[in-house]
């Protein structure tokens, strides 16, 4: 069985923005590599979505790369560390809609995929983000 392509945050994020742009959302920014900022905004009517994505692995020309891809320590602190950063955000931007995104991969899922529900009670969707689909949470 060969096994699931892991997703940079790159790829996820183009995955992403096309899912959105065929859902009607006009993309008004994105950053790739090491860009500070929220990684996708989206504008639909007069509402604003800002989603912080992560991936599964690095990308290979990342200065940072030291693993084949992330372990669940790494996934952990990725996902808490993007609560943190919408939290903040939402305290600046409290009309804004918010979100996270991950790749649909099994060591993902396996770490925080039972910590994502919990989103909803923060008014946060989730993504899980694949080659093939887009599921979203909340």
């Amino acid at each position: 069985m060969e096994k699931a392509l892991k997703l940079t945050e790159n790829e996820t994020i183009l995955l992403l923005i096309e899912h959105l742009k065929h859902k009607g959302w006009i993309i008004e920014s994105y950053c790739l590599g090491q860009t500070r900022g929220c990684d996708i905004v989206a504008i639909k009517h007069d509402e604003k979505f800002c989603i912080e994505v992560k991936g599964a692995r690095a990308d290979d020309n990342s200065p940072t790369k030291r693993r084949e891809y992330f372990n669940s320590g790494q996934i952990k602190t990725h996902f808490g560390k993007a609560i943190v950063k919408i939290l903040s955000d939402k305290h600046l931007n409290p009309n804004s809609k918010f979100a996270i995104a991950h790749p649909n991969d099994d060591d993902i899922i396996r770490s925080i995929g039972n910590l994502t529900p919990y989103l909803r009670n923060l008014e946060i969707k989730h993504f899980w983000v694949s080659q093939t689909e887009i599921i979203e949470e909340n």
